[in-house]
């Protein structure tokens, strides 16, 4: 699953997202108009991921675990008008973005995307670069590859494909 939506999943939660007070089990499917509260659309599922809906409002995307939806009586149904899906989403973003920039500083511990410690930022430049050292090797990504998981820096790549990408190059 997308980072990114994985924050905005989590900060939904906490802003108080939860199944309607109506019949549960609605059938979620890719393409799905949801309704919001309030009755009126909020937007459609763009595709069903690891037990989670993607919600696409139009301008604001989030992973919304599948027991957040309810039945309504025009289709699947969460417990927030649009507006407020729209405002939780972009909160989570600049939540998000603010602790990223917080933490991408030379020093900070740097994880693989499946939770495994890799190494630590060794720079970051103003054109984006991030210069990680891994053991006694560097090297360079760009910043988008880069996001939290929770309070982790994380590389979005394993651990795996980090070290096999380190393995081919002569100077690291």
């Amino acid at each position: 699953m997308n980072f990114k939506h994985i924050a905005a999943a989590a900060a939904l939660a906490v802003a108080g997202i939860s199944a309607p007070a109506l019949a549960q089990n609605a059938a979620v499917t890719a393409g799905a108009t949801v309704y919001g509260s309030d009755g009126n659309p909020i937007g459609t599922v763009a595709k069903i991921e690891g037990g989670n809906a993607v919600l696409n409002s139009g301008t604001a995307s989030a992973a919304l675990p599948l027991a957040s939806f309810g039945k309504g009586e025009k289709g699947p149904t969460i417990g927030m008008t649009k507006a407020q899906f729209e405002d939780a989403v972009n909160a989570a973003a600049s939540k998000t973005a603010e602790a990223l920039k917080a933490a991408l500083v030379a020093g900070t511990d740097i994880y693989s995307s499946d939770g495994q410690l890799i190494g630590k930022v060794k720079s970051v430049a103003d054109d984006g670069s991030v210069v990680v050292t891994v053991g006694t090797k560097d090297f360079t990504v760009k910043k988008e590859q880069v996001a939290m998981n929770g309070d982790k820096l994380t590389f979005l790549a394993t651990k795996a494909d980090v070290d096999a990408a380190l393995a081919k190059t002569k100077n690291g």
